[in-house]
């Protein structure tokens, strides 16, 4: 940037003071446009290194909360608490939601594991909905879409099932599908609560709690309580297990054996009776300490601090302990491999 001095002298030539003031005058106000212009540009760049460490900070929170909960709502709005969810609102038909602008943005995770955080959702005209109870999801596009069926949470495939039921297949690694009316197709949608609807109105929302899907052994949802627990789980490989055989899985939890949790899965190799190929047909808890299987009656598991030892009857036909009333067809124990999954007993 070029700068002029007012006057200019000639050597040999008188200087008048007015001149030589109006020259001063001049160089101390470029200086201090130029102090200006540093102090501005010191300004932008602390507001600069703000928004930078603003956003890494906000990028480090959405991380720690998306990384431990799936399927759900990770962090939104609150009620004047500052515990209870609070994202839906409603006026007759239109179904809107407290997100961005005056509200804080809404962070979800969907089963797969992907996140994506919201800064506006399109409200939902509810006209022309059949009276009932509706779940409402959001696609990590920012879609809306309600469903008036159940959301089942199991390891196993669900039976009796409608058009646009949800599974949530709780089985390391988590999925999700929705039924069409044939098969299940994948759905990566994230629950946020549900709507009541009744004459063409809406008449209440309810919201689903954040950061809600935590898993204990037994595949039930737990609360904040229980937690810190899950940090102890170990999971096998699949594997086999024949008559009057023995897998011994080998972990570094240091669990006392009156405190084990482990969850035993068996997935079907190939279609047989009533099964097909993908099946997961049971999960067995045990606290026996025993040492080996000598009958039929299905599996015996046996703990240590760092192992579980799984040993299986005698019987080339698979059965055993509390299972339910679904009954096995004769499956035979060489068309199934096993995983077992070891949490501590909260």
């Amino acid at each position: 940037m070029s700068f002029n001095i007012p006057n200019v002298f000639t050597a040999g030539t008188k200087a008048k003071a007015d001149e030589v003031n109006e020259n001063f005058s001049a160089v101390q106000e470029e200086l201090n446009k130029q102090n200006e212009g540093i102090n501005a540009l010191k300004e932008d760049m602390k507001y600069v290194k703000e928004d930078m460490f603003n956003d890494f900070i906000s990028e480090a929170e959405t991380i720690n909360k998306t990384s431990t909960s799936k399927f759900c709502i990770n962090c939104a709005n609150l009620a004047s608490d500052g515990k209870t969810p609070d994202i839906l609102s409603f006026d007759e038909s239109i179904l809107s939601f407290k997100i961005g602008g005056a509200y804080p943005v809404l962070t979800g995770t969907n089963a797969f594991g992907d996140s994506e955080t919201f800064e506006y959702i399109d409200n939902v005209d509810t006209t022309g909905y059949a009276d009932g109870s509706y779940n409402i999801f959001l696609s990590l596009e920012g879609n809306v879409e309600l469903f008036n069926t159940k959301i089942i949470k199991s390891t196993f495939k669900p039976s009796s099932v409608v058009i646009d039921d949800i599974w949530l297949m709780t089985l390391e690694p988590w999925c999700c599908y929705k039924f069409n009316g044939v098969s299940w197709i994948e759905f990566e949608g994230i629950p946020l609560g549900s709507v009541t609807i009744s004459n063409s109105s809406i008449t209440g929302v309810s919201n689903y709690t954040f950061n809600s899907q935590y898993l204990d052994a037994d595949c039930n949802f737990i609360t904040d309580a229980g937690r810190s627990n899950l940090s102890k789980r170990a999971e096998s490989v699949w594997f086999k297990l024949l008559p009057k055989a023995t897998y011994t899985f080998q972990h570094n939890l240091n669990i006392n054996p009156l405190r084990y949790r482990a969850r035993f899965v068996s997935k079907v190799l190939s279609n047989a009776s009533n099964f097909q190929t993908g099946d997961i047909i049971e999960t067995i808890y045990s606290n026996y300490s025993g040492t080996e299987a000598s009958t039929e009656l299905g599996y015996i598991l046996k703990f240590t601090e760092n192992s579980v030892t799984i040993s299986a009857g005698n019987a080339a036909i698979h059965c055993a302990n509390n299972i339910g009333g679904e009954g096995y067809g004769f499956l035979q124990k060489s068309n199934l491999d096993h995983k077992i999954i070891v949490t501590e007993d909260i």
